[in-house]
């Protein structure tokens, strides 16, 4: 008998892990979780806003005061970068107002004049530096 409890204490056991690191690591885990669904709740109001725009649905405006908002909260959680979030907002803001403003006119644009072509630039270069030679 005291052979079989000699040869059970001796078995190889994992190390014990301090309680600290057991806390950062369940810290962690939870933080990653939170994440997770913060970044796939704010890719599914893109989502919904893409959509929206595409099909010049009314409730674009709604969408994107919405995702602006969860954009702050995603920041202030630590979710994300502010400047992630601005450049972002500004992305869809943009893309939001293109939208608007296509709905309400369509986008013709006048040609802009015509400019000097390179030939008439390099002659000009030209005289001016035979005048500043003389």
């Amino acid at each position: 008998m005291a052979s079989s409890k000699a040869s059970a204490s001796k078995a190889p056991q994992a190390p014990k892990k301090a309680s600290s690191a057991v806390k950062r690591t369940r810290q962690g885990d939870l933080r990653h979780a939170r994440n997770t669904s913060v970044l796939s709740r704010l890719k599914t109001e893109e989502k919904k806003i893409l959509k929206a725009i595409e099909g010049e649905v009314e409730s674009v405006g709604e969408s994107f005061s919405m995702l602006t908002s969860m954009l702050d909260k995603a920041v202030k959680q630590g979710v994300l970068h502010k400047n992630t979030a601005a450049r972002k907002k500004s992305i869809f803001n943009k893309r939001v107002v293109a939208g608007k403003s296509s709905v309400a006119k369509p986008a013709v644009r006048p040609k802009a004049p015509k400019g000097q072509s390179a030939k008439e630039k390099s002659k000009a270069k030209a005289k001016v530096n035979a005048k500043a030679k003389k």
